[in-house]
Formats: structure tokens, C-alpha cells, sequence
């Protein structure tokens, strides 16, 4: 391949040499794959990537879209929903408007409701690494860590877990022990020093791996975070100084990277508000034009007329506004009219609650909640138990699809690799949940009671002779087969106790007989004689 050198006038002595732009007439860099460091263009990849991202439906699109559905009209504009949604947009929203905190906040909530367990194998005694665990778990509250960052990465496209170590580097170099492509380099020990959570809003990927060759192409190397400086806080009425920001640069190394609805990107998520976000602002208007709507309606105007009978009358404007203006705002319930009378206009207002639960109803359809779930705790105890059983099911889908294998194994992974947490066996570890169908007290009470009147009516109907018991403790009750014959053993130990009673009686009554010796309570025909 021929190399071609052009000098280009204006240029104050550049060259650009196959793309690539040299000073002095140095040749510059050589072979730039798998060196992210030395790729002139690395911030413009960058700046062009996350653009992409912010503007994933494009105008053109948008506009392609809307002659699709309808051409006489662009409903977007109309409506006014913005074309693009940025990523400030969604953390204002999530910010103000307490429903689009409830959809980023709906899943990690039901998923981190009880906290999973971490285990190596299930014998009785702990591992090392369970030990170690365990005592990271309580040092630094890492459940309530991993869940935050699970609702922070569904405000944006993506959230990150900034782990810092006793390693004496700077966070903008790789940490010791592990290499570019992720794997584990020697043996190294160190200790976590803290963990934080941030949100796309504070957070820019500067750099992505561009080797094509490794493991981690198209992943992120680099990322600009967005730090506050609580030293600029001053305290006090006078004044109020904002937190400085203060922008660092983090190696990929030191960051753990959750994105969550993941579609054709593994860095870029959908943002949980995405697909709800035309209707989160039509509640925007809708609560807040009724709440304009009464503050205007709901206090009764008035009309003031002149008696038409005094003729052209002068009226002091200023003195009159001053004293409407008292009784409106102030404690003065009186206004004092000479020559007029004043007439109350019928306030005009609408219940806008249906209006609300059509949008609301919307929104949980998307969320695919329940809407009764989704209003919250007190609603969700009216909810049906097959909505229930549904949305555990779901909610237990996420937790063994998304939170563990993407939030919880990174996280352990990486903390393995750098000496933090002790190496696991062959067999790995496991992460398990507690089960959201575990019934409570008053579920197992009304179970008890309808299995106790099923086996009285099988027996009284004597339709042992068609189902023998354990068919029936098995079949129909739903008991497994050791549970089934330890019921049928325990049953059959009580009958022939029972009947072995029975004989002992009958026997004892027969010598009794036999010795004319009457039954407790009976008295003999010599005694009556007497």
C-alpha cells in the first residue's frame, strides 16, 4: 500500500500523513491498535458516539415516522414532546415529578425488597470467601450500594460504580493486576476503600477500546466524572454558595459499568422513562393545569355594576383595587361599595381523577405492572393474586437475568481478580433469592383449613376404595411422595393404636360380664331390694 504525503498550505508546518497529523515533519505514533492513549481523534470518537446516542431518533426519522402515521399533522409538535431527549431532561423529570421517580424506582425496589445470599457451596461451615464477603457486605453496606446504582443507571442510558483501593494510584490509572483485557494479572491482595454510585448525568465516556482484537472492543477505557466539592458549602442564612464541580478522569479498571435494558449496545441502556415519557408530561399538565385550574376556578369571581339609575358615575379605580386587593389577600372581609352591588360568578371546575388514571393506567401498562402494584402498597394489597403471582414472576426474572449476572458477579468478579475477596473454588459461587411466594401466616392458615376439610370428606365418602390415600395426598393435595407417607405412616400408627384400645376395652368388658361385676356406675338388684 502506498503512502501518500501531502502538505497542505495554512497548515503552520502539519503534515498529514495517512489520517494521522505530525509536527516538525516527524513521522507520528506508528501502529495505534489496541492503544486507545494514542488515538489523536479518541475524544471526537468519543463526542461522536455518545451525539449517537443522545439523538438514537434522529429528526429525520422522527419526521419519516410521523408522514407514516399521519401526514397532516406532527403530534410531537403539537402535544409538545420534545423530538430528542437528552440526559438532563431525564434527571429533571426524575427530579420533580414524584411518578417518573416511582417508574425509574418500580424494579430495583421489588428486586432488592430482600436481599439475596452469596454462597460457595452449601455446607454448614463458611468458606474464606464467604467470611470475607459477609464482612465486606457489612463494612460497606454493599447491598444498599449495588441497589442504588441498579435505580441511578435507569435514569439515563447507563450509571457507574466507582470502587476506590489502597493501590496509592491516581483514578485515572489502571489498578495493578489486572490487564487491559480483563483478566487477572499475578497475585495481588488489596482492600476496598469505598464504593460510590453515579448516574449518566455526571458522568462522560471519554475513551473506548477500538482493538478489534480484544475482549473488551467498543467498551468504554476512559470516563469523565463529575465529583462535588463539599468544602464550597457554606452553611448559614446570608449566603448560599453551590457545591463545586470538580471533573476527574477514571480508568475502566476502577469502574464497574450498569446498563440496564440493553438492546443492540452493551454500554447504552434504554432509560426506563423512555417509552413512558410523553405520558409523565401530559401528568405534568394534567396536575398542574387542575391545580390552576382550581386556585382560578374554585374561589367565586365577581362582577361589580353600577345602579344604572345614577347616571354616569366616577369611580376611584385605585382606591377600589386597593380594597378588593385586602379582602382577596388579606384578613379584611368587607369591601365598601356606594352606589354599586356586587355579583358572585359560579365557580367553574372538573374532577380531573379519570383523566389522571387513564394516563397512570398508560404508564403501568408500559411498565408492565399492575396498577394497583404500581400505585403502591396500600393499592397493592387489593391486587389480585394472579396479578401478583404474575409480577413475582417477572420480578424474580429480573432478579436472575439482570441483577445478578450483570450487577452482583461483576461486581464480585472484579473485586476476585484485584485480591479484594479471596479466589472461589472450580464450582464457582452461586447467588441466590429468597422466594416472593412464600405464603404468609394467614395464607397458611386458610391452606390448612381447606386441606383438613378435603381429607374429612374423602373419608367420609369412603372414596379410598377408588384413590388409595398416597394417590390422593400426592394428586390431589399436592404433597410430595415423603410427605405423603410419613402422613399415611403417622395415620396408621394412630388407627392401630386406636384399635388395640378397642380390644383391651372389649376385653375388659367381657370378664366383667363373666363375673357378674357390674359397670362403673351401675347399681346391682340387691342394693334396689334394700
Amino acid at each position: 500500500m502506498k503512502t501518500t504525503t501531502r502538505k497542505r498550505s495554512g497548515s503552520n508546518g502539519k503534515v498529514k500523513t495517512n489520517g494521522r497529523a505530525t509536527t516538525n515533519g516527524r513521522k507520528g505514533g506508528g501502529n495505534s491498535q489496541g492503544r486507545t492513549g494514542d488515538i489523536p481523534n479518541e475524544l471526537m470518537f468519543s463526542r461522536i458516539v455518545s451525539n449517537m446516542v443522545e439523538n438514537v431518533f434522529s429528526t429525520s426519522r422522527r419526521a419519516l415516522l410521523s408522514k407514516i402515521l399521519d401526514e397532516r399533522r406532527d403530534i410531537d409538535e403539537e402535544a409538545g414532546y420534545p423530538k430528542v431527549i437528552n440526559s438532563e431532561q431525564y434527571r429533571l423529570m426524575y427530579d420533580r415529578e414524584g411518578i417518573a421517580t416511582r417508574v425509574v424506582q418500580l424494579m430495583p425496589e421489588e428486586s432488592w425488597a430482600l436481599d439475596p445470599t452469596v454462597q460457595e457451596n452449601e455446607e454448614v461451615d463458611e468458606t474464606d470467601f464467604e467470611k470475607a464477603w459477609d464482612e465486606l457486605v457489612n463494612e460497606h453496606n454493599i447491598y444498599s450500594a449495588l441497589s442504588r446504582i441498579d435505580e441511578l443507571s435507569g435514569i439515563g442510558h447507563y450509571g457507574v460504580l466507582l470502587l476506590g483501593f489502597d493501590d496509592g494510584l491516581e483514578l485515572n490509572e489502571p489498578v495493578e493486576g489486572i490487564d487491559e483485557n480483563g483478566k487477572q494479572v499475578g497475585n495481588v491482595e488489596r482492600e476496598l476503600i469505598f464504593v460510590r454510585c453515579f448516574d449518566e448525568n455526571l458522568v462522560r465516556i471519554s475513551s473506548y477500546q477500538r482493538d478489534e482484537t480484544s475482549p473488551r472492543f467498543g467498551l468504554p477505557t476512559k470516563y469523565e466524572i463529575t465529583f462535588v466539592d463539599p468544602t464550597t458549602q457554606e452553611t448559614g442564612a446570608s449566603a448560599f454558595v453551590p457545591f463545586k464541580e470538580v471533573q476527574t478522569t477514571v480508568h475502566w479498571s476502577r469502574i464497574i459499568h450498569i446498563a440496564d435494558n440493553r438492546k443492540t449496545s452493551e454500554v447504552f441502556g434504554v432509560p426506563r422513562m423512555q417509552t413512558v415519557f410523553n405520558r409523565l408530561m401530559d401528568l405534568r399538565k394534567l396536575l398542574g393545569g387542575s391545580a390552576e385550574m382550581f386556585w382560578k376556578g374554585a374561589f367565586p369571581g365577581y362582577s361589580f355594576e353600577v345602579n344604572p339609575e345614577l347616571g354616569d358615575v366616577e369611580i376611584d379605580q385605585e382606591d377600589f383595587r386597593k380594597q378588593f386587593d385586602d379582602f382577596s389577600n388579606g384578613l379584611q372581609r368587607y369591601i365598601a361599595l356606594a352606589g354599586m352591588h356586587a355579583n358572585s360568578l359560579a365557580p367553574q371546575t372538573a374532577d380531573p381523577s379519570e383523566h389522571f388514571m387513564v394516563q397512570l393506567r398508560a404508564i403501568a401498562i408500559a411498565c408492565a405492572c399492575p396498577v394497583r402494584i404500581f400505585m403502591g402498597s396500600e393499592a397493592a394489597q387489593l391486587a389480585s393474586a394472579q396479578d401478583t403471582r404474575t409480577w413475582n414472576r417477572r420480578v424474580d426474572r429480573r432478579r436472575n437475568k439482570y441483577v445478578a449476572p450483570m450487577i452482583i458477579r461483576p461486581f464480585i468478579d472484579r473485586l476476585v481478580i484485584l485480591g479484594v475477596l479471596p479466589e472461589v473454588g472450580e464450582d464457582g459461587y452461586f447467588v441466590t433469592w429468597p422466594d416472593l411466594n412464600t405464603p404468609t401466616d394467614k395464607d397458611k392458615a386458610d391452606v390448612a383449613e381447606k386441606m383438613t376439610r378435603a381429607l374429612a370428606l374423602y373419608i367420609q365418602s369412603g372414596a379410598d376404595i377408588i384413590v388409595p390415600p398416597l394417590e390422593f395426598l400426592t394428586t390431589f393435595l399436592d404433597l410430595t411422595t415423603e410427605e405423603a407417607e410419613a402422613i399415611i405412616k403417622a395415620a396408621t400408627k394412630i388407627i392401630a393404636e386406636e384399635e388395640a384400645d378397642a380390644e383391651v376395652m372389649e376385653e375388659e368388658q367381657r370378664l366383667r360380664e363373666e363375673a357378674n361385676i357390674p359397670d362403673e356406675g351401675e347399681t346391682g338388684d340387691e342394693g334396689d331390694e334394700t
